[in-house]
């Protein structure tokens, strides 16, 4: 999937020879060595000169390699990054070895998307905060895959039941309905705009019971908000960037704001303003 998203963003772009780093950012991967932007490389038989690395904040890993690429662009080190987000999430919760709850078997979805940024003299990201709230750290948890849990170390069965996915989702909700409207509050403090300049809220589409929650949460009417989770379903990081490529090929949408906002697996906050 991360191969046909980078063939199509470049399609009628640039080629891959001339961008100057690939961020693969997602929750899910390929395996655990080597990284998988080194995988796609390979598989896209790449330039040996491009630089290449992984960033995984889970859900919110597109928005973090976005901030991330906004400030490697500040500090003039790079003319064009390529970021590639490619998830497939239902392996973790399509296990019938194991009974699921039913909000984890029927929320997930697989997706991918590519977006190439290039060094411009035009506005990026008009900000951006992030915060980690360790609290919920257990909320979401794939246990299995690291040095923690291993098969060198658990007995098969329980290493197969770690490696599910797990979520704790009425802890999880009540902490982000706690958090997040004091979180935008702070991040737009450092911006330019303000809520009410806001004409599209872009959510990541972490369950069909959070999105229909948010406008009455962050003040905004359902109308401006992004909800294509019914079709879609949550498809981790690369929900954001899907959903933006849609926002972005609408008629009317060119000059307009948009809030970008979600919760990853940790428990961290992400927020991002953009102009289209």
């Amino acid at each position: 999937m991360a191969m046909q998203a980078i063939t199509q963003c470049l399609a009628n772009t640039h080629s891959l020879s001339s961008v100057d780093l690939l961020i693969y950012a997602s929750g899910t991967h390929h395996q655990s060595l080597p990284y998988d932007a080194s995988a796609v490389l390979a598989a896209l038989d790449a330039p040996t000169s491009l630089e290449s690395f992984d960033l995984n904040s889970t859900c919110l890993s597109f928005l973090s390699a976005l901030n991330l690429a906004q400030n490697l662009f500040l500090a003039k080190r790079y003319q064009r990054i390529l970021i590639v987000t490619s998830e497939l999430a239902t392996g973790i919760t399509l296990n019938r070895s194991f009974t699921l709850k039913p909000e984890v078997a029927t929320l997930f979805a697989d997706g991918a998307a590519a977006f190439l940024l290039e060094q411009t003299e035009n506005e990026g990201l008009l900000t951006s905060h992030f915060e980690t709230h360790h609290a919920g750290y257990s909320f979401c948890q794939i246990k299995g895959g690291g040095s923690h849990i291993n098969p060198h170390t658990s007995e098969h069965q329980a290493y197969l039941k770690n490696c599910q996915f797990e979520m704790e989702g009425k802890a999880l909700f009540k902490h982000v309905r706690k958090t997040l409207p004091a979180f935008l509050e702070k991040g737009f403090c450092s911006s330019p705009v303000t809520l009410r300049d806001i004409d599209y809220f872009l959510p990541h589409q972490a369950s069909s019971h959070g999105l229909k929650k948010l406008p009455s949460l962050v003040g905004l009417p359902k109308e401006k908000i992004v909800n294509h989770f019914s079709t879609l379903g949550n498809q981790v990081a690369a929900s954001l960037p899907i959903n933006l490529h849609w926002l972005r090929n609408q008629p009317g949408t060119q000059g307009k704001h948009v809030l970008l906002a979600g919760t990853a697996a940790g428990l961290s906050l992400g927020m991002g303003v953009l102009k289209l």
